[in-house]
């Protein structure tokens, strides 16, 4: 296994983790859900962009910008 899917193996590991201490953490926990569902939309692009795209992006970039400029214009010019 290389070491890039070592590492998104275990930071979904720890996503598990975290969102079982969130859901017990009830309302409390709404901020951390948010954080939770930004880390899982992180994991999905970095899937998508390793397949359609490109992965030169850091994982607090603006979701947005992620979408246009390393995922997006890979597929438009697949056109």
């Amino acid at each position: 296994m290389d070491e890039i899917s070592y590492r998104q193996g275990e930071r979904a590991a720890w996503r598990r983790i975290l969102g079982t201490a969130v859901r017990e953490l009830g309302p409390e926990g709404d901020a951390e859900r948010w954080r939770l569902e930004r880390a899982d939309v992180v994991a999905q692009l970095r899937s998508l962009c390793e397949e359609f795209g490109d992965n030169q992006w850091e994982d607090d970039l603006h979701l947005g910008d992620v979408i246009d400029k390393h995922l997006g214009r890979h597929l438009r010019m697949r056109r």
